[in-house]
């Protein structure tokens, strides 16, 4: 039989026909099986697990549905110890059934760090290697000395020595040479600064902060500067070691 008489016979149309059943058959238990496997279509929305401790959230009926992981820690002794501070994915996102969320949780212990020697720095300099070593400046106290740099260091109103293992996140007070003259200084412009740039301005010029007024107690975070106390003048003068008021919105 030639191969155009095949092609035209009855029997060559049958066997084409099953084996494009055949492959469509195979072609949608494929995509079912799939669709199954994937869990094709369906997502739940991640909850909120931010500011709960990790034992509360295996308590809750949400966590049945995805696997938890802690992958990193950071102290803040203003939270809870072993509490959430933020996840991933994001509280909102949607996500398959069983899937791995990473957490990082409040340290129970604080990470320790050294106090360098700041001797012979200028206040900014110190307060920034403070930093670098996760220490914050508190108070600044102004002595009669010839230069203008640090002289010690205080920590919880007490002489701490160079090199002391102290808490990330403690306030250093920082004893610094009045230097020549009236040591005066300038009053800073801070009004309408965040927070966090009012106070560096505050310590920069050699002051310190003094009272804190909020509008809303329940936010010290997102708030800029509607009031100083002095305010600013231009030309205007201050005593080293004096203090500003800041009022926030």
């Amino acid at each position: 039989m030639s191969v155009w008489k095949f092609i035209k016979s009855i029997h060559f149309w049958k066997h084409l026909g099953l084996i494009i059943v055949a492959f469509g058959v195979l072609l949608w238990l494929s995509l079912k099986f799939l669709n199954l496997y994937t869990f094709h279509g369906q997502s739940i929305e991640v909850p909120d697990f931010t500011g709960y401790t990790t034992s509360e959230v295996d308590n809750m009926d949400e966590s049945k549905h995805y696997r938890f992981e802690v992958v990193d820690s950071v102290y803040d002794n203003t939270k809870t110890p072993g509490s959430i501070v933020s996840q991933l994915p994001l509280p909102g996102s949607h996500v398959k059934k069983g899937r791995m969320v990473y957490l990082t949780i409040i340290a129970y212990l604080p990470e320790k760090t050294i106090l360098p020697n700041l001797v012979d720095f200028t206040s900014r300099q110190a307060t920034a290697l403070l930093e670098t070593h996760g220490l914050k400046v508190g108070r600044i106290e102004y002595v009669p000395d010839i230069g203008q740099t640090v002289l010690r260091a205080k920590h919880n109103g007490k002489v701490i020595p160079w090199g002391e293992e102290i808490n990330k996140g403690e306030k250093i007070d920082l004893v610094i040479g009045k230097g020549k003259g009236d040591a005066e200084t300038y009053i800073p412009n801070v009004v309408g600064k965040s927070r966090k740039d009012a106070i560096r301005m505050i310590n920069d010029a050699g002051l310190n902060l003094g009272a804190e007024m909020f509008g809303n107690p329940d936010d010290t975070v997102n708030v800029s500067v509607v009031r100083q106390n002095p305010p600013f003048r231009k030309d205007g003068e201050i005593d080293l070691g004096e203090t500003i008021d800041l009022w926030y919105e």
